[in-house]
């Protein structure tokens, strides 16, 4: 039996009628992100560092985004966005990378609710249940009012996206446009604010650290962790077969990406000038609200972290459109198991979703820190994205004849080269690292694995056992 030839049968039933805008919409949750976890950046690094490191990340995710196109127009019937590039890519060379990049960028994206979750809920107990500080310890970790919110959250917003791409992408779009009401108050601060101070770039740049390897180990590690965030707009190439049209696709990859950067830069700059590092540090998900009554007063404190939550709200819609159908094309590949690679009577893979959900209350309960977290998901994530990116190298080289409607020229296989080799020096410095962020450790990072080696097991089995009985010739009945 001809898996390919399944394979495009198969990602047919995804109806193609998804717009750039669309797409655009669900991948604006990236830019939300920035409010999950810069505060730790601004606390332990200063906003000098943090801004630089934010910005830096976000232009080259933006960058990365012209690659994954050219792949992603290659193969316009296959689901998966990156895994599916990394998979591609590989075949020839290595059948087993394609299983450990597409579960690693599952992990990676999948990840995000939990850690969205638990700082939606920190910032809910902050500005209204502040005094409901109650914890149980699990003798793994220590749950309390944030985790459990985040939980529901997550259950809430699963029911979203089981009923179809086009009522997440709806919600996206009216939670997009109050998502940008705190990046323009940031954006403005400079401005109208009285407590904003170019003074505070000025002192941290002055009584910053010689560069030595020490330094470089450390931004390394942030860069690791900020990738989470930085990246997530190549999500958009996951969409590929419910496209209109190969324009849509373009227009969504590249647009995301340039709206991030522009994002990042006016909310890392917006807050580094009105926040010390040391109250960031204090309270990582409830800073935000002195900022923004550093600009319009305390009367709107309550309008603006229901803006903020808008905007984590739109991360858990996302992550749970993109996670999920990497998965569901990585079963459609044939390599992991076939109970994946099935739709709902919604035309989305409801499956799968119900798979990232179930691993996201886990780690909820077991990483109660967003960064614990974010270190475990982002080993996996920046696996995927260093095979992505060389698997673009690959094809460069083994299928040189393969049409290629968006064709990039000749400069990009150098940057691929530059890129790849410096994800995969990120990706090894911040695992063996992660303990210098002060939230991740040998636990997270055996988890990571241990889910990578999931995806290894899973393949094998799809292989051995239930690909060769679909084979098997009928028995004859006498």
């Amino acid at each position: 039996m001809d898996t390919h030839n399944n394979t495009d049968a198969s990602a047919s039933h995804l109806l193609k009628t998804l717009r750039w805008t669309d797409a655009f919409a669900l991948s604006m949750a990236v830019s939300g992100s920035i409010f999950a976890s810069f505060g730790f950046a601004l606390g332990a690094l200063g906003p000098v560092a943090a801004l630089l490191l934010w910005v830096g990340s976000a232009a080259i995710g933006a960058c990365q985004n012209w690659i994954f196109l050219e792949v992603s127009a290659m193969f316009p019937d296959k689901p998966g966005g990156i895994a599916m590039i990394a998979t591609e890519g590989w075949r020839k060379r290595c059948g087993w990378v394609g299983p450990l990049a597409a579960f690693g960028y599952w992990m990676g994206w999948s990840a995000v609710l939990s850690i969205i979750g638990v700082s939606a809920g920190a910032l809910i107990q902050a500005q209204w249940f502040a005094d409901q500080t109650w914890s149980i310890d699990t003798g793994l970790s220590s749950i309390g009012l944030p985790q459990m919110i985040g939980a529901v959250l997550i259950l809430i917003f699963w029911q979203f996206n089981r009923r179809g791409v086009h009522l997440a992408a709806s919600v996206s779009k009216y939670m997009g446009t109050l998502l940008l009401v705190p990046i323009l108050v940031l954006a403005v601060a400079p401005l109208v604010a009285h407590d904003w101070s170019l003074g505070r770039f000025i002192s941290a740049w002055q009584v910053h650290k010689p560069f030595d390897w020490e330094t470089l180990r450390t931004t390394l590690v942030w860069l690791f962790l900020i990738s989470w965030s930085a990246y997530g707009t190549e999500m958009c190439a996951a969409f590929g077969p419910e496209y209109r049209s190969q324009r849509d696709m373009r227009l969504a990859l590249t647009s995301s990406g340039l709206y991030t950067v522009l994002a990042f830069a006016a909310v890392a700059l917006g807050l580094g000038g009105l926040v010390d590092p040391q109250a960031a540090l204090d309270n990582p998900s409830g800073f935000y609200i002195g900022a923004f009554n550093a600009v319009l007063g305390s009367g709107w404190s309550s309008f603006f972290v229901i803006t903020l939550l808008v905007g984590l709200f739109m991360a858990l819609n996302a992550a749970l459109a993109d996670g999920s159908r990497a998965l569901y094309g990585t079963a459609l590949e044939g390599l992991t198991i076939k109970q994946l690679g099935v739709l709902n009577k919604h035309q989305v893979p409801g499956r799968c979703m119900s798979v990232a959900v179930l691993l996201n209350l886990a780690m909820i309960f077991f990483l109660s820190s967003p960064l614990a977290i974010l270190v475990t998901a982002n080993i996996g994530y920046l696996v995927a994205i260093f095979f992505a990116l060389s698997g673009f190298l690959l094809l460069r080289k083994d299928a040189p004849q393969h049409a290629r409607p968006v064709r990039l020229g000749r400069c990009w296989t150098p940057v691929a080269w530059l890129l790849s080799l410096f994800t995969a020096v990120v990706v090894v410095v911040g695992a063996l690292s992660a303990e210098l962020a002060g939230y991740g450790g040998v636990k997270e990072v055996l988890i990571a694995i241990a889910v990578l080696l999931v995806s290894l097991v899973l393949y094998a089995y799809r292989r051995l056992v239930q690909d060769r009985s679909s084979m098997s010739p009928p028995v004859s009945q006498h």
